[in-house]
């Protein structure tokens, strides 16, 4: 079975997705991460986040779940804009897909565990090299707006999802998952839907 999740490199609760999506693949699903752009508002500059703000409840959760499942975090104090991370990694997805999985890791890692800028050109070079993938043509592609469509067109599937927050999964015929339900309830869906999916 083939489950699409739609995700941003900022949303934290798609850091813990990258939890539920173990749970997806353990049980012989195929999950395909597109991305989303959760919030094409923040400047390129980046947005401030003080971790003991309005965002602390949040923060707290995210570190309970991120325990749970085995996840280092840290608070973020900056919000990237993320077009060009997303871009970035559809690219690799599309055309080195075996480098795939480990950008898509480390982006995440970056954001919430290292506190890397996700949004600099240099550090999305230095990580996609790491992942294996020709970081000069993947960056040519990106400064030459070849990715652009690829977001885009990922964007609109998940309009035509019914998708409109982060993380998103389709789980079988338009079933849309929002969010990080618990992982028991999670793991039951899971079972129903890709185990046994008569």
């Amino acid at each position: 079975m083939e489950v699409p999740c739609w995700s941003d490199y900022l949303c934290p609760w798609c850091y813990v997705g990258q939890d539920r999506a173990r749970l997806l693949e353990e049980r012989g699903a195929t999950v395909v991460h597109l991305p989303y752009e959760l919030h094409p508002e923040i400047p390129p500059e980046g947005r401030r986040v003080r971790p003991d703000g309005r965002l602390q409840a949040t923060f707290d959760r995210i570190e309970a779940e991120c325990a749970e499942a085995g996840l280092p975090f840290r608070r973020p104090t900056r919000m990237p804009n993320t077009r060009r991370a997303l871009e970035t990694a559809e690219w690799v997805r599309r055309h080195h897909p075996g480098s795939f999985g480990a950008l898509h890791a480390a982006l995440f890692h970056a954001q919430f565990a290292t506190g890397e800028r996700i949004d600099d050109p240099e550090v999305l070079h230095r990580l996609t090299a790491e992942s294996g993938a020709p970081a000069d043509e993947v960056r040519a592609a990106v400064d030459a707006g070849l990715a652009r469509e690829l977001v885009d067109a990922a964007m609109a599937s998940a309009r035509d999802a019914g998708v409109a927050s982060t993380p998103s999964w389709r789980l079988g015929e338009g079933f849309v998952v929002p969010g990080v339900p618990d992982r028991a309830t999670f793991t039951r869906w899971v079972d129903r839907l890709v185990t046994r999916p008569a």
